[in-house]
């Protein structure tokens, strides 16, 4: 038995919340993200304003305090936001038996791409692989869209690193590999 049918990039975006909400119970890490961005804006805009009228500043540099303001409280309030949902996902897979962390293997196949993610299986042919470059501690694949993150910590050496990127460019076709220009400097070095 199966089913099939077309999905459109993005279609399920606006419901990803409500599936991930049985991770993490509630949206609160957004909803806190949203609040501390709003206190602590408006923090700094009253400080701002104090400062304003104890120095006499003219009043059109209050935009740029804002958008200072604003992007400060950004930055703050979505590294709060994202531990507390990390802590929360946390708890809550835990809850279910998942240990943390998961192991996770990475394999160049013949025929494709595969990761083991705890049971968990994902196989991507060579046609869906269209980049693979590094992000901070990562080598990302990218697969029909879907990434898959693979911690540079994992290789026992550079040399065991250069070899697993080779192998995975070989295996790329010529427009993709040209797409992981960063992966193909490091592995030739």
């Amino acid at each position: 038995m199966h089913i099939e049918g077309e999905i459109a990039i993005g279609e399920a975006a606006s419901d990803a919340a409500k599936a991930t909400s049985r991770i993490n119970g509630h949206p609160k890490p957004m909803i806190l993200s949203v609040v501390l961005t709003v206190l602590i804006m408006l923090s700094l805009s009253l400080v701002y304003t104090g400062l304003q009228n104890a120095f006499g500043w003219p009043g059109w540099l209050f935009l740029p305090a804002i958008i200072i303001a604003a992007t400060l409280a950004a930055m703050v309030s979505s590294r709060l936001g994202r531990a507390f949902a990390i802590r929360i996902a946390r708890r809550e897979l835990a809850g279910r038996g998942l240990r943390n962390p998961v192991v996770n293997r990475f394999e160049v196949m013949p025929d494709g791409f595969r990761s083991l993610t705890g049971s968990v299986e994902s196989r991507a042919p060579w046609s869906a692989v269209s980049d693979l470059f590094p992000i901070g501690p990562y080598w990302v694949v990218i697969a029909d869209a879907w990434p898959f993150y693979m911690p540079k910590r994992f290789f026992s050496s550079v040399e065991d690193e250069k070899r697993f990127l080779t192998a995975m460019l070989a295996n790329m076709d010529v427009d993709s590999r040209a797409r992981s220009e960063a992966a193909a400097r490091f592995a030739a070095s």
